[in-house]
């Protein structure tokens, strides 16, 4: 005779605990989204600027089109954000070497170097996991990892 299947509830434990990491989460991303904010706006940035430099790679060019589905971005608002890079000579726009309509965007070395300085300030110890040790941030890493494969 089959025994009775039992209804499975969520474990309340579980949940309390899965809506506490939520909440430190927000509060953790809300913390590194105004350092990137505030760190782009020591370089004369807006954030959405200083993401294009950090998706920019030095080996080549990246179209208008990559670049706004990477950010989530419209397109044609991304082309005021290129126009202000380019004018202060962090990028430069190139024809597409298969689509003469697009146009691909690329760091110029002042771009790289800016790029560089940009990258090394952000992961530097001053921002929200500065305060963290190399054995706590290599867990937060393993932890992160599998929550990102666990989808």
């Amino acid at each position: 005779m089959a025994r009775p299947v039992k209804a499975v509830r969520p474990d309340s434990d579980h949940l309390r605990l899965e809506g506490e990491v939520v909440g430190l989460w927000f509060e953790m991303q809300a913390r590194l989204e105004a350092h990137f904010t505030e760190l782009a706006a020591q370089y004369g940035l807006s954030a959405v600027q200083a993401k294009v430099l950090l998706l920019l790679q030095p080996d080549g060019a990246m179209t208008m089109r990559t670049l706004a589905g990477q950010l989530n971005y419209d397109a044609s608002n991304l082309t005021g954000v290129v126009d202000r890079l380019e004018e202060m000579g962090a990028v430069r726009r190139q024809p597409h070497p298969h689509d003469r309509r697009a146009k691909g965007v690329l760091l110029t070395d002042s771009g790289q170097r800016m790029r560089k300085a940009f990258w090394e300030r952000l992961t530097n110890r001053s921002g929200p996991l500065g305060k963290l040790n190399s054995r706590e941030l290599s867990n937060l890493r393993t932890l992160l990892g599998s929550a990102l494969r666990a989808d």
